[in-house]
């Protein structure tokens, strides 16, 4: 899965799941709209970053994804690595 896709299918999983919560939601658009360049893909890896940085228990539920949890592993495995 490219580097793209796999942004867009975490979004996915993100705002299809109804656990999370609105705020969480809004969270991170507000963080897309703020920092991400509106003509290019959504970076990845400053995405894992951010869910990282404030909302780990969501990434954390991620990494379980059974449809995701491959990739994403090698997402955060290449961003130790640099």
């Amino acid at each position: 899965m490219g580097d793209e896709l796999l942004a867009q299918r975490i979004l996915e999983l993100i705002y299809q799941d109804p656990q999370v919560r609105r705020p969480h939601k809004e969270s991170i658009t507000d963080w897309i709209l703020d920092t991400q360049p509106r003509t290019g893909p959504l970076n990845t890896a400053a995405l894992l970053q951010f869910l990282a940085e404030h909302q780990p228990d969501l990434l954390n539920r991620l990494k379980i994804n059974l449809r995701i949890k491959d990739d994403l592993a090698r997402a955060l495995e290449s961003i130790k690595q640099n």
